[in-house]
């Protein structure tokens, strides 16, 4: 059973948060800076369990096609600030991602593609990093689902052909200025999209994503991003994910009655039971849940809250 301990602080470097940027670029010799923790940083060993970690109120999307690429590392999870209402995440910021291919200096002879997802209704705990010579290529459009319940999401593709001094500061890539498909293989390319379910039978929610590629054509960069199948947050029976680390603090923080924190619960999916009343140790199983919450009343209000 683990605790709701509020926020953890501890010392990161920019390189290990640039690192799971999207430019492929090697970083140096960046000092460490002080900088508050996220609520959620994790390394899953799969996008079944990097969507548990971050709960049920979204999802997210797992390539099938990869281009013959393995993915290099885990997959890393962040989530921060998150609050919810009605089963939705009203505010916060997630992250998950994953590098395919060559770690450090992709090439078009050792291609490798970058994968970064949110839940479209937060903002990012690690925002992409684009490289500053990237220019439109067009927009495509991408089928996502099985067939015969496909949906077609519009998707914006970018290369990275503008050239930019080299000894000097960038400039602004001119509005009109394009790069052609071919640049994409040439300098790298970045699809953007949002994912959404078929129906409302395979919610939850909208999935915002970015596909960075290194030595990959403009078909196999589609062709990866038409491969994403989506991955529930839902019954992935993970210990306190980030929604159930961010509810157990809104119903603390919020001081909750028994009947609301009930209702909270619930309308996201999980349930509640009532551990101790006015310090009173209650009747309680000993299986595990891992969609429950413990809480500790105090005149009929939440004081603390477990999961698990």
């Amino acid at each position: 059973m683990m605790n709701f301990d509020g926020r953890l602080f501890r010392m990161l470097s920019m390189g290990s948060l640039l690192a799971v940027g999207l430019t492929g670029v090697a970083l140096t010799s960046v000092a460490p800076i002080a900088v508050a923790a996220p609520d959620t940083s994790a390394k899953a060993k799969s996008w079944q369990e990097a969507a548990s970690r971050l709960g049920s109120a979204g999802s997210l999307w797992e390539p099938s096609t990869t281009a013959g690429l393995r993915r290099t590392k885990s997959i890393d999870v962040f989530a921060d600030g998150l609050t919810f209402t009605n089963g939705s995440a009203s505010s916060g910021d997630t992250y998950a991602g994953a590098t395919y291919g060559a770690l450090r200096a992709a090439s078009a002879s050792r291609p490798s593609f970058t994968i970064a997802e949110k839940w479209a209704d937060t903002g990012w705990a690690v925002a992409p990093a684009y490289s500053t010579s990237m220019a439109p290529v067009g927009n495509a459009t991408i089928p996502l689902g099985s067939p015969g319940t496909q949906v077609n999401v519009k998707a914006q593709v970018f290369a990275n052909c503008f050239d930019q001094p080299s000894s000097a500061n960038p400039r602004q890539v001119p509005g009109s200025y394009r790069c052609s498909k071919a640049d994409v293989a040439k300098s790298g390319g970045v699809l953007r999209m949002t994912a959404r379910p078929a129906s409302t039978m395979t919610d939850p929610g909208r999935t915002s994503i970015v596909i960075t590629t290194t030595g990959l054509s403009y078909a196999q960069l589609i062709s990866i991003a038409s491969s994403l199948e989506q991955v529930s947050g839902g019954g992935g029976e993970i210990t306190g994910s980030a929604q159930m680390v961010a509810m157990c603090g809104q119903m603390v923080d919020g001081a909750m009655t028994s009947e609301k924190a009930a209702a909270f619960a619930a309308s996201n999916g999980y349930s509640m039971r009532v551990g101790t009343i006015d310090g009173a140790p209650q009747m309680l199983t000993m299986d595990f849940r891992w969609d429950r919450f413990t809480v500790s009343l105090v005149k009929n209000v939440v004081t603390s809250c477990t999961y698990g």
